[in-house]
């Protein structure tokens, strides 16, 4: 099926992310002696769970359930990927500028932490609609 195709793309493309943050993250961290907390450590499991293994699990239930064929499954895929890419952006970003003490200004850091909290929102709400969609492709539950 071309749709689980899809997702496991996904998966991997989203697991190669959260291995390459989570090295960057410590090979950083090791050659300037940061001994400080940085939210980077944070974009790593982000993206390998909310990632890596969303879209790995994924495909069970579009074999089990077709949850694919519901009018809710798009709308989750959109917005999801939009939430979850947001996120590890603007969390990568506040996490760079955290390892390498860049002087950054009050507003640009209250936006990116903005803009990290509405990505986590979309986020949230990419999980209603699947949800949604298995709750429709599935009459038991529905």
């Amino acid at each position: 099926m071309k749709i689980i195709k899809k997702m496991y793309r996904f998966s991997l493309f989203y697991f190669v992310i959260g291995l390459a943050t989570g090295l960057f993250h410590h090979e950083v961290e090791y050659w300037t002696n940061f001994t400080g907390t940085s939210i980077l450590k944070y974009v790593h499991p982000h993206a390998i769970i909310l990632g890596g293994l969303m879209f790995f699990i994924l495909p069970l239930f579009v074999k089990v359930f077709s949850v694919h064929k519901t009018k809710y499954f798009k709308w989750f895929f959109i917005v999801y990927n939009s939430g979850l890419i947001g996120s590890l952006f603007f969390m990568g970003f506040r996490g760079i500028v955290q390892l390498y003490e860049l002087p950054i200004s009050s507003f640009l850091d209250h936006m990116v932490g903005g803009l990290a909290g509405i990505s986590h929102v979309i986020l949230t709400v990419g999980l209603f609609f699947l949800y949604k969609a298995l709750q429709s492709s599935n009459k038991e539950i529905g």
